[in-house]
């Protein structure tokens, strides 16, 4: 546990891993991070050109357009390095508010070693996690009174889907449902694939789903010609199509190692709060299903919009695959989990 003031962050879900950045990646920079007032004068002091956009009472500090990364990059270096923002300075780590702080590690990232998922050496009980200090710090600084209130507020939210969950008889409590869910964890069968299409390119390819691949800029996934494109992205924005293919139309074959790392990341998607608050918000909008229910058919979907991804990078870089890799299996993971982590859940993000 990290603590300040009154809250009491868990760290739990970072132990096992190993982080260390990668300098030719630059995958983090194409977003729009939030900008706290503080943190916006530092940062104009340090880059008076810095251009930042409001939204409501929010700052964001602003990307090119088209896709392009943070207006601050520069060959891979970020210009206010010295001043920028908390979700750069915490960044492979993210925290959800909800009942409790819970930290997770964005394994997306490449810098992130993804070993322990398959070893079932991730989450509680496991080594101390390496390489986070200087966003532990950061997320550190973060923690007093402010945090206090928007606990407050993201629980008062989850109560209120809880009572009305339990109004219709489909509220199960957290605890049981990973118990359970846990014993005989639900995979990716025939009726969850073909899985949902990414954005079209003209949809905006600031909405594409993105990952590092050894490029000089991060790859876009978007829908087109029946399949999907695969773009490289520019830095002052635009994509350079790198090929198509067809994601597949059924569960492809899986090696055992392959298998062992999808089982081990569906867990650690389990024991998030974000995954199974998101599950709880969409099942307001659904008639039936207990929270059981509905987090299984999630968690199936996860399984296969990961190897369908996997499938799709696999077929670019050496064609059609008898059986996906350990390694391709990893790809898929780094595909879509930053994904995941931002779809909208009862809770807050720090």
């Amino acid at each position: 546990m990290l603590a300040r003031g009154s809250e009491l962050l868990d760290l739990s879900l970072l132990r096992g891993f190993r982080y260390a950045c990668r300098p030719d990646c630059g995958l983090c920079c194409y977003a729009e991070p939030r900008v706290e007032p503080e943190e916006e004068r530092r940062l104009t002091r340090l880059v008076p050109d810095a251009t930042l956009r409001h939204r409501g009472r929010d700052a964001f500090l602003a990307s090119r357009p088209d896709g392009g990364a943070c207006s601050l990059l520069a060959s891979h270096r970020c210009r206010a390095h010295d001043a920028r923002p908390h979700p750069c300075r915490e960044f492979p780590l993210t925290v959800h508010v909800g009942r409790r702080l819970q930290a997770t590690v964005v394994l997306s990232c490449p810098g992130v070693e993804l070993g322990p998922l398959a070893a079932g050496g991730a989450g509680e009980g496991a080594p101390a996690p390496v390489g986070f200090e200087a966003e532990l710090s950061a997320l550190g600084e973060r923690l007093g009174p402010a945090v206090d209130r928007r606990a407050a507020l993201a629980a008062r939210r989850g109560r209120k889907v809880e009572a009305r969950l339990r109004e219709e008889g489909r509220w199960e409590d957290d605890a049981f449902v990973r118990t359970e869910l846990g014993h005989v964890l639900p995979l990716p069968g025939p009726a969850d694939f073909p899985v949902e299409d990414p954005p079209e390119r003209g949809d905006g390819l600031e909405r594409l789903p993105l990952y590092f691949d050894h490029r000089p800029g991060p790859v876009a996934i978007a829908r087109a010609f029946g399949g999907w494109e695969l773009l490289e992205l520019a830095p002052a924005g635009g994509g350079q199509t790198l090929g198509l293919a067809v994601p597949p139309d059924r569960p492809p074959g899986v090696a055992p190692e392959g298998r062992r790392l999808l089982e081990g990341y569906l867990r650690y998607a389990l024991a998030r709060d974000s995954f199974l608050a998101s599950v709880q918000l969409e099942m307001l909008e659904r008639a039936e299903g207990t929270v059981r229910e509905w987090v299984g058919e999630a968690l199936r979907a996860l399984g296969a919009q990961l190897l369908s991804r996997a499938a799709v990078r696999a077929k670019l870089d050496r064609g059609e695959a008898e059986l996906l890799s350990e390694r391709d299996v990893a790809k898929g993971i780094r595909a879509v989990d930053q994904d995941w982590l931002d779809r909208r859940t009862w809770g807050d993000r720090l």
